[in-house]
C-alpha cells in the first residue's frame, strides 16, 4: 500500500499546481504532468509487484473509510498505471497548447482525475468507493468542459454530468440495498449479505445499469460520443482507456463479490446488450466524419465486445456443464486490457492530427502520411488493432471473446443457448467486418490519396514527447500482439486460476484442445516472415512502370477520389432502415436554370437511441415541467388551498381505511 499512497502524494502535488500564480502556468504545467507520470509509473509498479512479485498490499483504514488492494483491483491498476505514464508523457508536449487557456486548471485537474481513478480502484468500502467515483466525474466534467467558450463543449460537458450523475444514482442504490443487507458497508462485510430474492434483482438492476452508463453501453451511451471530442484529446484518451474500464471493475465487483449467485436472465442481458452494443457502435463510427467521434463510437463497440464476454463467462457458469466457464472472464479482461492501450493509441494520434492540422473533419484531410510521417506509422498501428487484425494485440482479445462464444455453443445442447450464441456469433460477425472497414477508411482517407484542402499542405508533425508517447504505446500494441502470454498470465493471476490455463489457451499452433481452439502468434509472425521474404524475392526482378492513372483522357484531381462519406455509402445504403439518414441539398448560387449552378450538399446520421427514446422523453418531461409550473403561481392563498386539499383527502384515506 505504500507504493500506492506515494503514487498519490505525486498526484497531490500536481494537483497543488491549481493554486499557482499566473505567471507560472508554464511551471505547473510542466510539474503537473511530470508529478502525474511519476505517480502512474508508481501505480504501475505497485501492481506489478501484486500480481507477480506476489507483495499483498496492507489495508489502510480510517473510521469507516478503508483501501485495500486485490488481484481484481490490481489488474485494473496496472491498465491505469500504464495508460496514465503514456497520456502524461504525451500532455506534457500536447498541453502546451494551451498556454493562455486555463493551463493551470487542466494540469492540475489532470492530476485530480488519475488519482480519482486509482482511489476508487484502492476503496474497501462502499462509502470510499462513492465518494472517490463523484471525485472522478467531477473532475471528469471540469476537463472535458475545458475548451467551455464552445457552445458546443459546454452542451456535451452538461449532459455528461447529467447522465454520469444518474448512473452515480443508480450505484449508490446498489451500494445502499447491498449494504443494509450486511453487518456493515465494508467490501469484506458486504461480500456476506444476507440478500434474497427480489431484492437480489434489484442490486443486479441498479448496478448494471450505473455502470452500463459509465461504460458507455447502448442506450445509456448518448453522452460518450459528445463528451469524448469535446474534451482534450490526452483527456479523452483517459476516458476512453481507463475511465470505461473502471466501470467493468465496478460491475465485476458487484458480480464476483456481492452477488455470486447468477441469475439465468443476469447472464443473457449482459451478454446481448454486450453484442448490441457492439454493433450499433461500430455501425455509427462507421458513418461518422468527426475523427474523435469515430474513436468515441469505437468505444462503445469495443466495451460492448468486453460486456458481451463477461454476460457469456456469467452464461457458462449458470449453465455449468463446462470447464471453461472462466475463458468468459479472461477474454473480457483481456480485451479490456488491450483496448486500453490501443485506443490510448488512436486518442493521441487524433490529437497528433488536429495539433498538425487544426481540423478534425476527416472529410478535409488526405496525403497526411507525406507530411506527418511518424503520426501516420502510429495511427496505421492503432488502427489495424482496432480492426483485430493478427499481430497485434486487438486481435488477441477478440479471437479469445470468439473462443468464449465457441464454448457457450458446444457446452448445452439446450434450445435457448443455441439460439442466443447464434445472436452473438452474426451480431459479432458484423461488428468485426465493420470494424475492419470502419479503420481502413479512417486511416486511407486521412493519410492516403491526395490532399482535399489547404490544411493539409500547412501540416507539421508533433513534438517529441507526444511522438514517443505513441511510440511507446504502439510498441506495446505489437508485442501484446505477438507475444500475448505474458497479458493472459498476468489476467489468470488476478482471477486466481492457474497459470497453465494460460498455457493452454495461447501456446500451440493452428489446432484445437478440446472446445478450444488456439494459435501460436510467433509461429504464425515467422510463416508471414517467410511468406513476405518469398514474395518480395519473387517479385524483386520485376519492371515496374510508375504512371498516372488513366481517367478517361482527363487528369486525375483530388475530388474524384473517394470522400469519407462515399466510401461508407454502401453500408450506409444497406442499413438504411436502421439509420434513417437526413439529406439536404441547397442552391448556393443559380446563375442560370440548367448551367452554372452551385450546390451544397449535407447528410446528417442521427442517433437513432437519442432520437426515438430521449427527444420523446425530453418533450415530455419539459411537457409535464410546463404543466407544473402553472400550479406555482405565487398567490399564498392558492398554497393555502393546496394545503387544504390535502389535509382532507387524509382525513378521507384514514376514514376509509381506519
Amino acid at each position: 500500500m505504500d507504493l500506492f499512497l506515494m503514487a498519490v502524494a505525486c498526484y497531490g502535488v500536481g494537483i497543488v499546481t491549481l493554486f499557482f500564480p499566473h505567471s507560472l502556468q508554464r511551471a505547473a504545467h510542466w510539474l503537473a504532468n511530470g508529478a502525474s507520470l511519476a505517480g502512474s509509473a508508481l501505480v504501475a509498479y505497485g501492481a506489478g509487484m501484486q500480481l507477480w512479485g506476489g507483495v499483498q498490499a496492507e489495508p489502510l483504514a480510517w473510521g469507516s473509510y478503508s483501501l485495500t488492494c486485490d488481484g481484481w483491483s490490481a489488474i485494473f491498476l496496472l491498465l491505469t498505471g500504464i495508460a496514465g505514464v503514456i497520456t502524461s508523457l504525451y500532455a506534457l508536449g500536447y498541453a502546451q497548447s494551451y498556454e493562455g487557456s486555463r493551463l493551470r486548471l487542466l494540469g492540475g485537474m489532470w492530476s485530480l482525475f488519475i488519482a480519482s481513478m486509482v482511489l476508487v480502484l484502492l476503496a474497501g468500502d462502499g462509502f470510499s468507493f462513492l465518494l472517490f467515483w463523484e471525485i472522478m466525474a467531477v473532475a471528469s466534467f471540469m476537463l472535458v468542459n475545458h475548451e467551455s467558450e464552445k457552445r458546443s463543449t459546454w452542451t456535451a460537458a452538461y449532459q455528461y454530468l447529467v447522465m454520469t450523475s444518474i448512473g452515480t444514482a443508480a450505484i449508490m442504490i446498489a451500494f445502499l440495498l447491498t449494504g443494509t443487507a450486511s453487518a456493515s458497508f465494508s467490501f469484506a462485510d458486504m461480500a456476506n449479505n444476507r440478500l434474497t430474492g427480489w431484492w437480489q434483482h434489484g442490486v443486479f438492476a441498479a448496478a448494471f445499469i450505473g455502470f452500463a452508463l459509465k461504460a458507455g453501453l447502448v442506450p445509456l451511451h448518448v453522452w460518450l460520443p459528445k463528451a469524448h471530442p469535446a474534451a482534450p484529446s490526452h483527456v479523452s484518451a483517459l476516458m476512453s482507456g481507463v475511465m470505461l474500464k473502471i466501470a467493468l471493475y465496478g460491475f465485476g465487483r458487484f458480480m464476483f463479490s456481492f452477488l455470486p449467485a447468477w441469475n439465468y436472465w443476469w447472464c443473457v442481458i449482459v451478454m446481448v446488450v454486450g453484442v448490441v452494443s457492439a454493433f450499433l457502435g461500430v455501425l455509427y463510427a462507421q458513418m461518422e466524419t468527426d475523427i474523435k467521434r469515430i474513436l468515441a463510437y469505437s468505444s462503445v463497440e469495443n466495451m460492448g465486445v468486453i460486456f458481451a464476454a463477461f454476460g457469456c463467462g456469467m452464461l457458462l457458469k449458470v449453465v455449468g456443464t463446462s470447464n471453461w466457464y472462466m475463458l468468459g472472464f479472461v477474454a473480457a479482461l483481456v480485451h479490456a486490457f488491450n483496448h486500453s492501450i490501443m485506443k490510448v493509441l488512436m486518442f493521441m494520434s487524433a490529437g497528433s492530427i488536429m495539433h498538425g492540422t487544426g481540423s478534425k473533419n476527416l472529410e478535409l484531410f488526405g496525403g497526411l502520411a507525406r507530411k506527418m510521417p511518424y503520426t501516420a506509422l502510429f495511427t496505421f498501428v492503432g488502427s489495424m488493432a482496432l480492426a483485430a487484425i493478427p499481430m497485434t494485440n486487438g486481435f488477441t482479445g477478440e479471437w479469445l471473446v470468439l473462443q468464449s462464444f465457441i464454448s457457450l455453443a458446444s457446452s448445452s445442447s439446450a434450445q435457448d443457448i443455441r439460439l442466443w450464441t447464434a445472436l452473438c456469433f452474426i451480431l459479432l460477425g458484423f461488428t468485426g467486418a465493420l470494424a475492419l472497414g470502419c479503420f481502413v477508411r479512417f486511416f486511407g482517407i486521412a493519410f492516403l490519396g491526395r490532399e482535399r484542402s489547404e490544411l493539409v499542405e500547412h501540416a507539421h508533425e508533433s513534438d517529441g514527447f507526444m511522438l514517443s508517447a505513441m511510440g511507446i504505446a504502439s510498441v506495446l500494441v505489437i508485442v501484446c500482439g505477438i507475444y500475448p502470454i505474458k497479458v493472459i498470465e498476468t489476467v489468470c493471476i488476478a482471477l486466481e486460476l492457474p497459470l497453465e490455463f494460460a498455457v493452454q489457451g495461447m501456446g500451440f499452433a493452428w489446432a484445437g484442445s478440446g472446445a478450444l481452439a488456439v494459435f501460436n502468434p510467433v509461429l504464425l509472425l515467422i510463416l508471414l516472415a517467410v511468406l513476405g521474404a518469398v514474395i518480395y524475392l519473387a517479385t524483386s526482378g520485376v519492371f515496374v512502370e510508375e504512371s498516372v492513372t488513366w481517367n478517361c483522357g482527363t487528369y486525375p484531381t483530388e475530388r474524384q477520389q473517394y470522400s469519407a462519406t462515399g466510401f461508407s455509402k454502401p453500408v450506409r445504403r444497406a442499413f438504411d432502415y436502421m439509420l434513417k439518414p437526413k439529406r439536404e441539398v441547397t442552391y448556393v448560387r443559380k446563375d442560370h436554370s440548367y448551367f452554372g449552378r452551385q450546390l451544397s450538399y449535407k447528410l446528417e446520421i442521427p442517433d437513432m437511441i437519442t432520437e426515438k427514446l430521449y427527444l420523446p422523453f425530453q418533450k415530455h418531461f419539459v411537457g409535464v415541467s410546463a404543466f407544473l409550473r402553472r400550479l406555482q403561481q405565487g398567490s399564498v392563498r392558492l398554497y393555502v388551498s393546496y394545503v387544504m386539499a390535502a389535509m382532507v383527502l387524509v382525513l378521507v384515506w384514514g376514514a376509509l381505511y381506519k
